[in-house]
C-alpha cells in the first residue's frame, strides 16, 4: 500500500474545505443580496407607478380632448418617450392598451394581472385605478438588476481570489507547526539503532504523541537490556573458554610430541589443530562482541601508517604467510585518521587474515596505504561470483576457503566497526587492474 503524509493530507483537506466553505458563503450571500435587490427594485417600481399614474391620466385626457377620433377606435396613444429602463402602459378593463410610453424595446403584452410578475427579461407591476376603471402597468428591464447582482457577486468573490493563496499559506504553516513534533520523533527514531537505544525525550510533545513515545521508549529499554545481556553472555563465554582451550591445546601438543613415530601422532596433531581453530573462533567472538558494543564510535586520532606497519610485520613472521605480505606507503610522514587504535587494529587484522586465509598460498599480498586515508589489500585468487561477493559482509558467510579455515566473522567485524566510524568497506573481485584476485578497500574518516 502506498505511503501517505498526514501533513500533506491535512493541508490539502483544509485548503479544499476552506475554499468550499468560502465559495458556499459567497453563493449564499449572493442569493441573499439578490433577494434584497429585488425587494429594493420592486419597491422603487411600485413608487414609480404611483408617480406615473397622474401623469399618464393627464396625458391620456389631453390626447383624447385633442384627438380626431383615432382613440375611439381603440388604437393606443403614445406619449413621451421613456429614456430609462422603466416604461408604462395605461390599459382598459378588458386589457386594451390605451396609452404607453414610447420605447424601442418595450416588453411583450401580457394579460392584465394585479401585482408583480416577471416574463421575457422584464419585471411587471400592475395596479388597478378604481375610480377610472383603468389599469396602470409599469415595466422594468431586468438588465439593471442583473448588472447590479453580478457586480455584487464579483465584489464578494474578489476577496476570495485574492486571499485564498494567503489562506493556503496560513494553513500550510499552521499544519507545519502542528506536525513538527511528529517529524522530530521520526528523526529521533531514525537515529536509533543497535548501538544507540537511548530513550526519546517527550518534553514538549503534544498529548496525542507523548503516549506513543513512552511506549517506544519502553520497547527500546527492553530491547537494550536484551542486547546487552546477549553481548555480555557472548563476551563472558568467550573469555572463560579462551584460557581452558589454550591450556588443552598446549597439553595436546605436548602429547603429540611424545607420540612421534606412533600411530596416534596424527590424531593428536589433528586435535591440537582443531583446538587452535576453536581458539581463533573464540577470539573472533570477542572481537565481534567489542564491535557490537560500539568500539568504532571513538574518534581518537590514530596513525594509519604506524598501525599498518606493525600488523604487516606481525603477519610476516607467521609460518602460513612466509613473507608474502608487502606494504606500500604513499606517504612516510604519516596518515592521521579518526578511529580508536584498538578498533583500527581489529579492522586491519581481520582484513589481512581474510587475504591470508582466502588468497593463493604462493602469491604475494599487497597492502597499499594511500594519501586519501584509505587502505587497499589485494590478494590473488580466482574471481568471486557477484552474488557471493554481495553476501561476504554477513556473519558466518565464508568464501572459497574450506569451512575449517575461517570463522565467517572477519568481514562482518570489519564492516560493523567501519560503519560505526563513518567509514566504508568496498569489496572488489576481480581486483582493480587485474583479471583475477580479491581486493578490500577501507576508507577511513580523516582526523580533523
Amino acid at each position: 500500500m502506498a505511503q501517505w503524509s498526514i501533513k500533506g493530507r491535512l493541508i490539502k483537506s483544509l485548503i479544499v474545505l476552506v475554499g468550499l466553505f468560502w465559495i458556499s458563503g459567497v453563493l449564499i450571500a449572493g442569493l441573499v443580496v439578490h433577494h434584497e435587490i429585488d425587494e429594493v427594485f420592486d419597491s422603487a417600481l411600485r413608487e414609480t407607478a404611483e408617480q406615473i399614474i397622474p401623469v399618464a391620466l393627464e396625458d391620456y385626457r389631453l390626447e383624447q380632448a385633442g384627438s380626431t377620433g383615432k382613440s375611439s377606435a381603440g388604437r393606443p396613444i403614445s406619449t413621451r418617450v421613456g429614456k430609462g429602463h422603466v416604461h408604462y402602459r395605461l390599459r382598459a378593463a378588458d386589457g386594451t392598451i390605451l396609452a404607453e410610453s414610447s420605447a424601442p424595446a418595450i416588453s411583450p403584452v401580457l394579460p392584465v394581472k394585479k401585482g408583480f410578475r416577471s416574463s421575457g427579461g422584464f419585471r411587471y407591476y400592475t395596479r388597478y385605478i378604481k375610480d377610472r376603471d383603468l389599469w396602470i402597468e409599469v415595466v422594468q428591464d431586468l438588465f439593471e438588476r442583473r448588472e447590479t447582482a453580478i457586480g455584487i457577486w464579483i465584489s464578494l468573490s474578489s476577496p476570495l481570489l485574492a486571499l485564498l493563496p494567503f489562506a493556503a499559506l496560513a494553513v500550510y504553516r499552521t499544519i507545519g507547526r502542528a506536525t513538527a513534533p511528529i517529524s522530530l520523533v521520526s528523526s529521533e527514531l531514525e537515529a536509533r539503532g543497535g548501538d544507540h537505544l537511548e530513550p526519546i525525550q517527550n518534553a514538549g510533545l503534544p498529548s496525542e504523541i507523548a503516549p506513543v513515545v513512552d511506549a517506544i521508549n519502553t520497547l527500546m529499554a527492553r530491547l537494550k537490556r536484551a542486547i546487552e545481556s546477549e553481548r555480555e553472555f557472548a563476551a563472558n563465554a568467550a573469555h572463560e573458554l579462551r584460557n581452558p582451550i589454550a591450556s588443552a591445546r598446549a597439553q595436546v601438543q605436548v602429547l603429540a610430541s611424545r607420540l612421534v613415530g606412533s600411530s596416534e601422532q596424527a590424531r593428536a596433531e589433528n586435535i591440537a589443530s582443531q583446538l587452535g581453530q576453536l581458539g581463533r573462533r573464540i577470539e573472533k567472538l570477542l572481537e565481534m562482541s567489542r564491535a557490537a558494543a560500539g568500539l568504532g564510535h571513538s574518534r581518537e586520532r590514530s596513525d594509519l601508517n604506524v598501525i599498518a606497519h606493525l600488523l604487516v610485520d606481525e603477519y610476516k613472521h607467521r609460518p602460513d604467510v612466509d613473507g608474502r605480505i608487502h606494504l606500500h606507503l604513499a606517504n612516510d610522514a604519516g596518515c592521521r585518521v579518526a578511529m580508536d587504535q584498538d578498533a583500527l587494529a581489529i579492522v586491519l587484522r581481520n582484513a589481512l587474515e581474510n587475504a591470508v586465509v582466502h588468497g593463493d598460498r604462493d602469491q604475494p599480498i599487497d597492502v597499499h596505504v594511500g594519501t586519501d586515508h584509505a587502505i587497499r589489500i589485494v590478494n590473488a585468487c580466482p574471481p568471486v561470483a557477484p552474488e557471493t561477493l554481495a553476501e561476504l559482509k554477513n556473519r558466518f558467510r565464508r568464501g572459497r576457503a574450506p569451512v575449517n579455515t575461517g570463522s565467517g566473522l572477519g568481514l562482518a567485524i570489519v564492516d560493523t566497526i567501519m560503519r560505526q566510524a563513518d567509514g566504508s568497506v568496498t569489496l572488489l573481485s576481480p581486483a582493480q587492474g587485474r583479471s583475477d584476485g580479491f581486493e578490500i578497500v577501507l576508507k577511513f574518516p580523516a582526523a580533523l
